[in-house]
């Protein structure tokens, strides 16, 4: 596989100017642009993220994973192929189009025998809960992630169909039975939590990780795969009991506490729309809550409990934000996503990329955050299924 590392940052640079000026950056800028830039802010953001994805393909490595902790993989992978697809690029095809193949092997590569798409996680034929909580706690966002991408892609007709639909059935199959594990609250049913039990906690589920699953069982729904209707309506009725009226927003747990987050408040609203719900009291009172809180600081990780740690993140708040608030649309898409952008590209480093966390996230690294803030720029493109309004 050829790689971008000899790139240095001048030529990043230039080469990105060089994509927009002969017309080969996003060929979705060909449609109409959405009306909350001016066509000179369009193309500001276009030669972002052309930057971005030149130095994203320079952090892949030999075995077509992008870099991050084992831990993280191959969801950080998952994530950066779905930055380049949410921008036209498909596995395959184009300029990027080995390198996305590449990864989409590494990908499935990753499933264990259980059906999880983890490449740290219980071995096994079926999913044992009896790991540490460092082996245990990322398995569930690497597998939901990395199945979310696969099906999305499969949906689209590309990449290898058959490995895929294999790989996508096993996921799904792994992903119900999380759902059904027995649940020590009653508000928890219907949700998913982490692979291991983490006995520190009374909680069987978070929204966080629900999300994400929800979102895998309508993506494999709308790619034609069979969905029990009760899943999605247990985890549907798990994301409302989410929403605290007191806070006006959605917290990380179904539970009368302070848990609050920017990015919370956005997965709620993104469950929400991803189940039909796209004008309910609950994700427009969340919307009105994101616009108060903003991201003009960028970076920042907002403390807004006293439960000892910071459970708010940047770059994954924004990104759950600009996907909430495109689906809510109207003024809560006007008013958000032109002030984000100025952030974003005001704090894009010259090489393309962006910062890590400021969070013990920073681990994961910023091939994570960079394919998180492209996400975000391309929230209007409308290319991935599950993003469309």
């Amino acid at each position: 596989m050829k790689t971008m590392r000899r790139f240095t940052t001048d030529s990043i640079l230039a080469l990105a100017a060089v994509i927009i000026a002969c017309g080969f950056a996003n060929p979705l800028r060909a449609q109409p642009p959405d009306d909350v830039l001016t066509s000179a802010e369009w193309q500001r953001v276009d030669l972002s993220v052309e930057r971005a994805l030149l130095w994203l393909a320079s952090r892949q490595q030999r075995d077509g994973s992008f870099q991050t902790l084992s831990q993280g993989q191959p969801g950080v992978t998952s994530l950066c192929v779905m930055a380049f697809v949410a921008h036209g690029h498909m596995p395959g095809e184009g300029p990027y189009g080995g390198q996305l193949q590449q990864a989409l092997n590494f990908i499935v590569s990753c499933q264990r025998a259980n059906g999880l798409l983890a490449l740290v996680g219980p071995p096994g034929s079926e999913i044992s809960r009896n790991i540490s909580h460092e082996r245990g706690s990322t398995s569930a966002y690497n597998h939901a992630l990395s199945a979310i991408l696969l099906s999305e892609v499969f949906a689209m007709g590309g990449g290898d169909l058959e490995k895929s639909q294999t790989a996508i059935e096993k996921a799904l199959q792994a992903t119900l039975e999380m759902q059904r594990w027995p649940k020590r609250r009653q508000e928890d049913k219907g949700g998913w939590r982490y692979v291991d039990p983490f006995a520190e906690e009374i909680f069987d589920a978070d929204l966080s990780i629900t999300g994400w699953q929800l979102m895998f069982l309508r993506s494999a729904k709308n790619a034609g795969f069979e969905v029990p209707k009760r899943s999605v309506d247990d985890a549907v009725a798990y994301v409302r009991r989410c929403f605290q009226p007191r806070l006006q927003t959605f917290t990380l747990f179904a539970d009368p506490g302070d848990q609050r987050s920017r990015g919370m408040a956005g997965a709620g609203i993104l469950a929400l729309s991803h189940a039909g719900l796209h004008n309910s009291r609950e994700a427009r009172l969340a919307g009105d809550w994101l616009l108060k809180e903003g991201f003009e600081n960028y970076n920042e990780c907002r403390p807004y409990s006293n439960r000892g740690w910071v459970d708010d993140r940047y770059h994954y708040s924004v990104f759950c934000a600009s996907q909430a608030m495109y689906q809510l649309g109207g003024d809560h898409w006007r008013q958000f996503y032109p002030a984000a952008v100025t952030v974003i590209l005001d704090n894009q480093n010259k090489n393309g990329s962006w910062e890590v966390e400021a969070h013990h996230d920073a681990k994961f690294g910023n091939a994570y955050t960079t394919a998180l803030m492209t996400l975000t720029l391309g929230a209007s493109n409308q290319l991935l299924p599950i993003f469309q309004r």
